[in-house]
């Protein structure tokens, strides 16, 4: 009977302490990031450094600072799309970095930043460097390139737009879809499968290879 007491303590103090921990993050009008341990979600404004978050959940305005910033242009590799292990980060509203995002979840609205790499972003982003999208949605413009697996709306850069599956409008000196319902214009455009209209120096589609005009 006393061993039965002491076991029924112990699993009912886990469970308690389960259940604790499960309620220690916070939402704030005012968070910060990052924390020790566990940062805030924010129905406001939230201030962090150097874009790392755990999990957050930011409605309202998001800043982050970056001293790192120019380092990104020197990774060996390109930073893919986040896992749905990985992404850490959700913000509906305004997100603004001297960086960018790694680990987005979700954006919902607009994004400022050096880079921004995200499982899904609706909404408006503006990227000195690029945009990595899961699922792209909007208007997102990038000094180099936008890459999405798919897209709807416009994405606009000074190297190239590629995606799996776009409808829209691709703007850039090359863009590349492999199906492509909108309007591609460029140097250079090429889509496996297209439904629209391609205009540049030199268009590929799988139909046919046309300058200045294809279809």
């Amino acid at each position: 009977m006393k061993k039965l007491l002491i076991i029924s303590t112990l699993i009912f103090s886990s469970f308690s302490f389960a259940q604790d921990s499960l309620s220690i993050r916070k939402t704030k009008v005012i968070a910060f990031s990052p924390k020790k341990f566990i940062a805030d979600n924010a129905n406001g404004i939230n201030f962090g450094i150097l874009d790392e978050y755990d999990h957050q959940k930011i409605n309202g305005i998001n800043f982050q600072l970056n001293p790192f910033v120019l380092i990104y242009p020197l990774l060996p590799k390109g930073i893919d799309v986040p896992t749905e292990q990985n992404a850490s980060v959700t913000v509906n509203g305004l997100s603004i970095s001297t960086g960018g995002m790694t680990d987005g979840k979700k954006l919902n609205g607009i994004a400022i930043s050096a880079y921004h790499h995200a499982m899904i972003t609706n909404g408006i982003s503006a990227n000195f460097y690029n945009n990595t999208s899961g699922k792209l949605n909007g208007i997102h413009v990038s000094g180099f390139a936008n890459n999405s697996d798919k897209g709807a709306g416009i994405t606009v850069a000074a190297m190239g737009n590629y995606s799996e599956n776009f409808r829209g409008i691709q703007l850039a000196f090359f863009n590349e879809a492999k199906s492509m319902k909108g309007v591609q214009i460029g140097l250079s455009n090429k889509s496996d499968k297209l439904k629209g209209l391609q205009v540049g120096l030199w268009n590929k589609n799988g139909k046919r290879s046309l300058p200045i005009f294809n279809f």
